[in-house]
């Protein structure tokens, strides 16, 4: 009898490795296969994905999860907004992004950025012409400031603390993201209407997100503009938020 179970444990665990080794041997070559064509830009575009202001690429992964099931290849570009300008963002962490895994290797380069991630690109696109550039999906952007920053930026010791993109962020006519310029590419802008943070939809005018109003989102180059149900901070993690992205990437249109 223990004889028996012994025969049929080693049985079991053969017909296992086995199926692990025979699913390997298919993914991997197919895997390959895929990437191989990434590379020469044949059949596949590339994403490039931009966190906000005290966030990280982390807050990016479900957005870019989705994304790269849908056959499109991601990228995070990862900075320490605390401690840089949003000029110094664009040169030390997106270019390299950019120049090192996209350029002449894909059909496009298209962009999904969140909040002030949307200021990087703005201020990197001035500067650097990309002739594949593709389309870009702004997610909640900052894009004639916020109230949030003019408030903060008050105090000395906040300013320290948070470093100078807080600054960069302010809604007067003198501050960074007001002269930085008209976008000239194709430009679609996903802004939420809904707050978890009473303190700051106070201090802000109109509707707002929580931490940008739904009026200072907006730029008029914008191709499309779309309002969905969510707060600042969550916004890309809506299931309708990752399709509407994914739909304006392949066809230049939320609709």
């Amino acid at each position: 009898m223990r004889q028996c179970l012994k025969s049929t444990y080693y049985k079991n665990t053969m017909t296992r490795n086995y199926l692990i080794i025979l699913f390997l041997s298919l993914s991997i070559p197919l895997f390959a296969q895929k990437f191989e064509k990434a590379k020469n830009g044949k059949s596949f575009d590339c994403v490039i994905l931009i966190h906000g202001f005290l966030r990280s690429s982390k807050q990016l992964k479900n957005m870019g999860d989705y994304l790269t099931d849908n056959n499109l290849l991601v990228f995070y570009v990862d900075y320490p907004s605390r401690s840089n300008t949003i000029q110094e963002v664009s040169k030390s962490y997106l270019s390299p992004i950019v120049q090192n895994n996209c350029i002449s290797k894909f059909n496009k380069i298209h962009f999904v950025t969140h909040s002030a991630g949307g200021i990087v690109l703005r201020h990197f696109l001035k500067e650097n012409k990309i002739k594949r550039l593709g389309r870009v999906v702004m997610l909640a952007p900052p894009n004639k400031g916020s109230e949030i920053a003019d408030f903060l930026s008050g105090y000395n010791f906040v300013n320290t603390l948070l470093g100078p993109i807080l600054m960069q962020l302010k809604t007067d006519n003198s501050s960074f993201v007001n002269n930085i310029g008209t976008p000239n590419f194709e430009l679609g802008i996903i802004m939420g209407d809904s707050s978890n943070d009473p303190i700051s939809s106070m201090i802000i005018p109109g509707d707002d997100d929580g931490k940008v109003s739904i009026e200072n989102s907006k730029l008029n180059s914008m191709k499309e503009f779309l309002l969905v149900d969510r707060t600042h901070t969550f916004i890309m993690d809506g299931v309708e938020v990752q399709k509407a992205t994914l739909q304006f990437i392949k066809t230049g249109t939320f609709k």
